[in-house]
C-alpha cells in the first residue's frame, strides 16, 4: 500500500495493472460485494475516506493485487 490517499488514486493505480476497463469493471463487481465500495463511481463521502480506502487496498491485496 504505497501511500495511495483515496479511491481515485488506487483506481487509477489498478487501472495501470489491469490496462482494460473491462476487467477493472469485473474486478469493481467483486470489490462492491467485500467492500460496499463501488471504486468506478464512489460515493463523494467515500472518496477521501480512509477506512474505505483501506478496506479497498485490503480487499484487492486478498485478491492478488499489490497496490
Amino acid at each position: 500500500m504505497r501511500g495511495l490517499q483515496n479511491l481515485d488514486e488506487v483506481r487509477a493505480a489498478l487501472l495501470v495493472q489491469l490496462r482494460d476497463e473491462g476487467k477493472l469493471s469485473l474486478l469493481n463487481a467483486r470489490l462492491i460485494l467485500r467492500t460496499g465500495v463501488n471504486l468506478m463511481q464512489p460515493k463523494p463521502s467515500q472518496v477521501n475516506d480512509p477506512v474505505g480506502v483501506s478496506k479497498v487496498l485490503l480487499a484487492l491485496r486478498d485478491m492478488g493485487f499489490e497496490l
